[in-house]
């Protein structure tokens, strides 16, 4: 595992990091429930009450809590200079997140204005929270090359929050959601926030723990303002040059988006270390999800693909089939790290293997549930009277597994923490 030039001294509290990571999966746990529930009527389309509920369960709950607590773990690390107030701030940001993604799901499922309205307060309080104090801390730091992706990331990230938040203020409201912003959102979010997160974690965290050749420095460079270049250019197109010129920029961002994802793929496919474990498995479906999202989003804007099922499809290859398989297999390196690195930390601690905090047998076992909860997912928008409740029941699996594996992680740590100086086989990273 290649640690050179990483400066664990300046990470955060182990608990203070895990317990975000430990309450996120529940979040997706909880979307599967709603979708079983719900049954066949919410894949009619993407604006269906459940449908919205469900998948701001997945993006806030999950998605968006596990992404900003790894940049308060990884911009530490990389940089080599802590977060100021961290372990104050990131508090606020997890149950901001938390709270703000329960009453955004019970305001899509009742449609009371007054229920937009309190999920407005906290999801402001904590994207300001996360925006500021993350870029404040990355602007800090000029000499950081590796961090700047990450600080256009950010930035897209907190516009995707803005542009969600007015839409919770026009239903708070009571007025009708802007048209445009219906799409601009979803794009940012994912786009932009999601993918160059991806990309700027992908660049650490594959190296060292897969044996991945480090990303040329150009490419991650440049990866962060093209992205952005590109949507201002799809806004303004929108806005100001009709649908013909907006077609060709979102089929140039499908491009880009379907060319890092091969690139990742190709340098995943020639890792040093050959033996596969679950984070492998987990990318791979991460980036066929994303390449299948890129070909689809492209064929939508092409208008070679249309009707009410493309973009149930993107959306759920987009959330499900990349961001929640790539945030999986992370979390499955993470998690096992920082427990094997805070126990070697502690005086007279025992020496174990980094993959004995969570078992290969139970990681795989969910590789195995994630795949059959994406097949599923697929089969229930194509026929939602057969699949509908089974793909819900998968999801709801699938977020149970994580977050039972993720437990199992802590389990073990407090109980060597107590043992102390317990005997347990010596090995070494």
């Amino acid at each position: 595992m290649n640690t050179q030039g990483l400066a664990f001294d300046e990470a955060p509290p182990l608990m203070l990091v895990l317990r975000s990571f430990l309450l996120a999966p529940w979040f997706l746990a909880a979307s599967g429930v709603m979708l079983m529930v719900a049954g066949p009527t919410v894949w009619v389309d993407r604006y269906t009450p459940g449908l919205l509920a469900a998948t701001h369960l997945v993006t806030i709950g999950f998605l968006m809590l596990t992404a900003t607590t790894a940049v308060f773990q990884l911009v530490p690390v990389v940089a080599g200079v802590g977060l100021p107030y961290a372990t104050v701030l990131l508090p606020v940001v997890r149950w901001g997140l938390a709270l703000g993604a329960a009453l955004l799901a019970a305001a899509f499922l009742d449609n009371r204005p007054l229920l937009f309205a309190l999920a407005a307060i906290p999801l402001t309080l904590a994207a300001t929270v996360f925006t500021v104090s993350a870029v404040s801390a990355l602007w800090r730091l000029p000499k950081q090359k590796t961090m700047t992706p990450m600080i256009y990331a950010v930035l897209m990230l907190g516009v995707a929050l803005v542009f969600g938040l007015i839409m919770a203020g026009e239903r708070a409201a009571g007025a009708p959601v802007s048209a445009a912003l219906l799409d601009t959102h979803p794009l940012w979010a994912l786009a932009g926030g999601v993918f160059v997160l991806w990309a700027a974690v992908a660049a650490q965290v594959l190296p060292m723990f897969q044996g991945v050749r480090p990303w040329p420095t150009r490419v991650s460079l440049m990866l962060g303002p093209l992205i952005l270049g590109l949507l201002l250019a799809i806004r303004a197109a929108d806005v100001w040059a009709g649908g013909v010129w907006g077609a060709v920029l979102r089929i140039a961002l499908a491009v880009v988006i379907a060319t890092a994802a091969a690139h990742a793929a190709h340098r995943l496919r020639t890792r040093t270390r050959r033996r596969a474990d679950a984070m492998t498995f987990f990318w791979y479906m991460g980036l066929a999800g994303l390449t299948g999202a890129a070909v689809v989003g492209g064929l939508m804007a092409a208008h070679i693909v249309t009707g009410l099922k493309a973009p149930l499809v993107f959306g759920f290859l987009a959330i499900a089939g990349a961001a929640v398989s790539l945030i999986d297999g992370m979390l499955y390196k993470i998690v096992p790290f920082l427990i094997w690195l805070h126990l070697q930390r502690q005086p007279g601690a025992p020496h174990v293997l980094m993959s004995s905090a969570i078992g290969e047998r139970a990681t795989k076992r969910h590789a195995i549930a994630h795949a059959v909860a994406l097949g599923l997912g697929l089969a229930a928008i194509a026929w939602p009277h057969a699949f509908a409740e089974a793909a819900g029941a998968a999801w709801m699996a699938d977020g149970l597994m994580l977050g039972a594996n993720l437990v199992m992680a802590l389990v073990f740590y407090q109980r060597l923490s107590r043992a102390g100086t317990g005997i347990v086989p010596h090995a070494t990273l």
